[in-house]
């Protein structure tokens, strides 16, 4: 029979943990980078009123590698451009992407995405 070797394992565990976490940070940052071209194009392309950031890519400690890039858009009549807007934002990503218009949403998930999200871009007058 081996001798179980704790000083050993708890080594290994530890090592793991910290490439696990070194990997979800790593997709993290690029998530980010990734979020960002997208919000760029929609506002470029689209003219939204608002966009939010919602999801796991609020907080780095929830963010792993099944997440995804969860955006949230206001003011922008997508009736005819909706599958066009998420093509072009599916080619500046390999996340699973999740843009939604926020006045088609259920009140109770829109008023959670404009109380718990981040208000990323608000339209002026000017623009």
């Amino acid at each position: 029979m081996s001798d179980f070797n704790i000083k050993k394992a708890s080594e290994f565990l530890r090592r793991k943990q910290e490439k696990k976490q070194e990997e979800n940070r790593t997709r993290f940052e690029a998530a980010w980078r990734d979020f960002n071209k997208i919000v760029a194009m929609i506002i470029e392309n689209y003219k939204p009123v608002r966009i939010y950031q919602w999801g796991y890519l609020l907080n780095e400690n929830h963010f792993s590698e099944i997440s995804d890039i969860d955006i949230a858009v206001q003011g922008i009549d997508l009736d005819e451009h909706y599958f066009a807007m998420i093509g072009q934002a599916m080619r500046l990503t390999d996340f699973p992407l999740d843009i939604v218009e926020i006045e088609k949403i259920e009140p109770i998930h829109a008023q959670h995405i404009r109380e718990k999200g981040r208000l990323v871009y608000e339209r002026t007058i000017d623009t």
